[in-house]
């Protein structure tokens, strides 16, 4: 096989640490059974994104493999924020927050779709030759962003244990956003390929995420389980 540049080969395997960021934690829930339906659901989304992943990567340049790919991924946040909302919010304040998200959701997505037979795809915003985000890659770090809001809006309902985690969780994809604004091309110092790097700052987040969930829902239970 030849490849079309050279970080494509190790944007490929790293997209298997995707796939291994939902397998791990899906694995480890159903083992322990102390998280939510709905954060299993999260990383099951986490490990579809992974396939698509491969895919793209294997295939860059394909249209197709990128709507799949970006739209996982808004698959995935709109996963996270209806588990994080199931954590926090009730009743007619979850329904509008998961109403509204899904509504905007579906928008990009019909966009993206168009976006697959266009005659040309156009960067929303633009890092002259580092890199660029389309619209669906936008789409999804405001989403992204709304996961984040949720979790620090209510960081007085999460045990005390389980914040020092939380801000590792929230530092480790940031990074992992600002990796991202690299194209997929992007080798710096000979070692270093910007988007690869992202995939396994992907993954060990998601490793992190699942600890932190694994600690605050540990800690809720045994708050619930302790005598009045």
């Amino acid at each position: 096989m030849s490849y079309q540049h050279d970080a494509q080969l190790a944007n490929i395997v790293t997209s298997y640490c995707t796939c291994f960021g939902g397998i791990l934690p899906i694995t480890l829930t159903i083992l322990t059974k102390r998280q939510p339906a709905r954060w299993v659901f999260a990383y099951l989304c986490v490990l579809i994104t992974g396939v698509f992943t491969v895919w793209l990567h294997a295939n860059e340049g394909n249209r197709l493999a990128s709507f799949f790919d970006v739209g996982s991924n808004i698959l995935l946040a709109w996963a996270l924020q209806v588990a994080v909302s199931g954590d926090f919010l009730k009743g007619r304040a979850r329904s509008v927050l998961i109403g509204a998200s899904s509504l905007l959701n579906l928008a990009v997505l019909v966009w993206l779709a168009y976006e697959v037979t266009a005659p040309q795809k156009v960067p929303l915003i633009r890092f002259g030759d580092f890199g660029q985000f389309y619209t669906g890659e936008v789409a999804l770090i405001v989403n992204c962003w709304i996961v984040a809001g949720l979790f620090f809006v209510n960081l007085g309902k999460i045990p005390s244990v389980a914040r020092p985690l939380l801000y590792l969780v929230f530092s480790i994809f940031f990074a992992g956003m600002l990796l991202a604004t690299a194209s997929n091309r992007q080798i710096s110092f000979g070692i270093f390929p910007w988007h690869a790097v992202w995939h396994i700052f992907g993954m060990l987040g998601f490793f992190a995420m699942w600890v932190f969930n694994e600690v605050r829902f540990d800690e809720k239970n045994a708050f619930s389980a302790s005598p009045s």
